[in-house]
């Protein structure tokens, strides 16, 4: 298992309840860790507080890049 972190600020987001609600959680993360299990990754983000989060289950992250929010959706 590696550990990277990131150069700059990353937040998560995740959804909850129904896809209508449009519902979502927000988590800022300290780093990543990368498994390679049989040539497969597997990333989980961990954010401040210690809470380890698939990426399955993040809906759309931003990166703050020169004080902007910036999403790649």
């Amino acid at each position: 298992m590696k550990t990277v972190v990131p150069a700059f600020p990353i937040k998560i987001y995740q959804r909850h309840g129904d896809i209508s609600d449009g519902d979502y959680t927000a988590s800022n993360i300290a780093f990543i860790l990368v498994d390679n299990k049989a040539g497969f990754y597997d990333y989980y983000f961990v954010t401040i507080s210690g809470t380890s989060i698939p990426a399955r289950d993040i809906a759309f992250a931003r990166v703050l890049i020169d004080g902007q929010w910036v999403s790649h959706d």
